[in-house]
């Protein structure tokens, strides 16, 4: 299964994704009940946690669990949201032109 999923993940790693069409992926997935009781599950279990023991290897650990589960809440926050993460580029002509 896992060699099946790898399969899959290096098929798509060299296509390029647009950030809108990652976001409408990722609310898809996490809108319907099923996706609704995983993030539940990791908001929970993981990302609401606070590591209180005295290894620093496993408080790193945890804190990268938690970047992933706030990387899956940012792309979901943005198909919900999208002018909220638009960035205004500015163009100025040069006024120093030939």
């Amino acid at each position: 299964m896992m060699t099946l999923r790898f399969r899959r993940w290096f098929h798509y790693k060299w296509r390029t994704l647009v950030a809108g069409e990652l976001a409408r992926a990722y609310h898809t997935t996490f809108s319907h009940s099923d996706g609704q009781i995983v993030i539940q599950h990791l908001m929970d279990s993981i990302y609401c946690t606070v590591y209180t023991g005295n290894d620093p290897i496993q408080a790193m650990m945890h804190n990268a669990r938690r970047s992933v589960i706030q990387e899956i809440l940012e792309n979901i926050d943005m198909a919900e949201n999208p002018r909220k993460y638009e960035i205004k580029v500015e163009s100025t002509e040069n006024e120093h032109a030939a």
